[in-house]
């Protein structure tokens, strides 16, 4: 988990994102999330770098509720891509999992880029519960369908 001392509580979305898409400090504490992401996924490619250059694609820090200082203290990130309205990616501290935050985090989501968004494929087994408990349709992340 990361402090970010330079973060006003203000900026912080809903309570529990925070755009780090035009900030270089937050985008490299973003690149480091997608690098836990990748590496406990297995993917070979890194979902996000600091340094990378695609406008339809928006980045934000998730800001842990459970860790008390005087600042947020990002706990994840998530990955959208604006032009095509899909999750691209999406991961939290260990620590932070079970606790609610991703319910908090998908509302802010549904509420920023509508009901309809996409989430990308693969989708994680936790993540796919997760889905199917909210109701999410299938369609819109590759799940089977209620009749399967």
């Amino acid at each position: 988990m990361v402090p970010l001392p330079f973060v006003a509580d203000e900026d912080v979305i809903g309570g529990c994102l925070i755009v780090a898409t035009d900030d270089m400090r937050l985008r490299k504490v973003a690149e480091q999330f997608a690098s836990y992401f990748k590496r406990e996924l297995r993917f070979d490619f890194l979902q996000f770098t600091a340094t990378g250059s695609d406008s339809s694609q928006e980045v934000m820090l998730i800001n842990s509720r459970d860790v008390i200082m005087l600042s947020p203290v990002a706990c994840g990130a998530v990955g959208f891509d604006l032009e095509e309205k899909c999750l691209t990616w999406f991961w939290i501290h260990p620590f932070q999992r079970g606790r609610g935050l991703l319910d908090r985090v998908w509302e802010e989501l549904e509420r920023r880029h509508g009901t309809e968004f996409t989430v990308e494929q693969p989708v994680s087994i936790p993540m796919q519960r997760f889905l199917q408990s909210k109701d999410v349709d299938p369609a819109r992340w590759g799940g089977p369908s209620p009749a399967e």
